[in-house]
């Protein structure tokens, strides 16, 4: 059976390993407007029967480790080897190790525009890419630019690029954070009030992942004590200073 995130058979101080996928994180509890049809062509490309290639971008909170994580969450549920890798620690390992791909179907990079500059790992994906043409590996990638517009050493590697479907995710406003918060809670079983998604939205960050936090520590607040989610039980269970 097909292992996920299994090992390359390469020496493993020489390279990065592939990463652990957070479980937190799924297709069935993300949220966006064209949430259907990005999670529609990741599980597609993931199953073998959409693209060969997705790349997501976009900025802070915009949902990037979000869909890479459920991505292999969803490829663990199928049985599907899928290796996740982040850039930034690639970009410290020799590309010239990075080489026995046979026993993964589903290569995923995070922060792929940590190889612009650095030549030697741009040449390496350009050749991974070429087998994703020709249905030897399928790939997907985030990075927090269009791809099509990053500062390449080498104008190949880039093109190469324009063959994935690009999908980009829109930056997260205030009212799109409120609804949000309000999906996710509701996946908890939580009922906040209007009165609630504002005070957090007005006294604490407005960063989305900070905002899932709460949400974590309010639920459990809100069990111990027996009540439902209300200003009085936020200012008790965050007694820190807000952000």
């Amino acid at each position: 059976m097909p292992i996920l995130t299994g090992r390359l058979p390469i020496k493993a101080a020489q390279i990065a390993l592939p990463l652990a996928f957070d479980r937190q994180f799924s297709f069935d509890n993300f949220y966006s407007e064209q949430g259907d049809f990005i999670t529609e062509s990741l599980s597609t490309l993931i199953s073998g029967d959409g693209e060969s290639m997705v790349g997501l971008w976009g900025g802070v909170d915009s949902g990037k480790t979000h869909l890479i994580n459920a991505s292999a969450h969803f490829a663990r549920q199928q049985s599907i080897s899928f290796q996740l890798y982040d850039g930034a620690d690639l970009t410290q390992c020799d590309p010239e190790i990075f080489e026995d791909l046979t026993d993964c179907r589903v290569l995923a990079v995070d922060n792929l525009d940590a190889f612009c500059g650095n030549r030697g790992w741009e040449e390496r994906f350009y050749q991974i890419i070429n087998l994703c043409k020709n249905g030897e590996l399928n790939f997907i990638f985030t990075t927090s630019v269009n791809p099509l517009q990053m500062n390449c050493e080498l104008p190949d590697f880039k093109s190469r690029l324009a063959w994935a479907l690009l999908l980009q995710l829109p930056a997260t406003e205030e009212t799109g954070l409120g609804n949000i918060i309000q999906f996710r809670a509701g996946l908890l079983g939580i009922e906040l009030s209007r009165e609630v998604i504002s005070y957090l939205l007005t006294h604490y960050s407005r960063c989305l992942s900070e905002q899932i936090k709460i949400l974590r520590i309010l639920d459990t607040a809100s069990l111990i004590a027996k009540k439902k989610i209300s200003v009085p039980l936020i200012k008790q269970a965050l007694s820190d200073d807000p952000v």
